[in-house]
């Protein structure tokens, strides 16, 4: 492949294009040690010479260092990886190495979060959440399957009633425009129309 762009990104770094698309990202003294400069032919031996020597180690090193700051899913692992500017099989590296050692993993991921939210989230929302980080349904099912905030532990309907008191809601002075809203705002946390008819049903006046 041919380098066809050395783009700066910042004083000292720059992302490296070939007519394959984006490589990697390097400092400028490492473009100064592998020769990298505009219409130079990157072989296959000093590539893989580059992701030896540099880039395996930097992209584990960033993976360790994300997660001592944040806990985070496989799938936002390596979308904060991709968005560094590592090749995708040095990215899948960095993903087996943390995974490796137990660093990422995403059943325990999923169940502290259901634990943690469990009492002001509903299932669905829990399920809609953790889907958003990149968790798969079947892990997520398998979890709240084994987490004590199960989907028949969950009490949906106490959730929404201590909402509605956070909110201040008094069925009695609520106007048709307060009750759509609120419908709304509670449906957005993934609360069933049933539920939540329910629930403002039977609150005393």
């Amino acid at each position: 492949m041919t380098v066809t762009r050395i783009q700066p990104i910042s004083n000292n770094r720059y992302r490296i294009y070939t007519d394959e698309g984006v490589f990697c990202v390097l400092y400028k003294s490492e473009l100064a040690t592998y020769d990298i400069v505009e219409g130079r032919v990157i072989t296959d031996e000093l590539c893989e010479q580059i992701k030896t020597e540099v880039l395996t180690k930097r992209a584990r090193l960033r993976a360790m260092n994300l997660l001592m700051k944040h806990s985070f899913t496989e799938h936002k692992l390596r979308e904060k990886l991709v968005e560094g500017g590592y090749p995708d099989d040095i990215v899948d590296d960095a993903i087996d190495y943390v995974v490796g050692y137990g660093y990422v993993d995403d059943c325990a991921y999923a169940r502290d979060y259901i634990v943690s939210h469990s009492q002001d989230k509903s299932i669905r929302r829990l399920t809609y959440d953790l889907m958003a980080k990149g968790i798969s349904k079947d892990i997520i099912d398998e979890v709240l399957l084994d987490t004590e905030g199960t989907i028949d532990e969950v009490d949906e309907e106490a959730q929404i009633r201590r909402l509605l008191e956070k909110r201040r809601f008094v069925a009695s002075l609520a106007d048709p425009e307060t009750i759509r809203k609120t419908c709304t705002y509670l449906t957005g946390r993934g609360y069933s129309a049933d539920i939540i008819r329910r629930v403002l049903r039977d609150i005393p006046d």
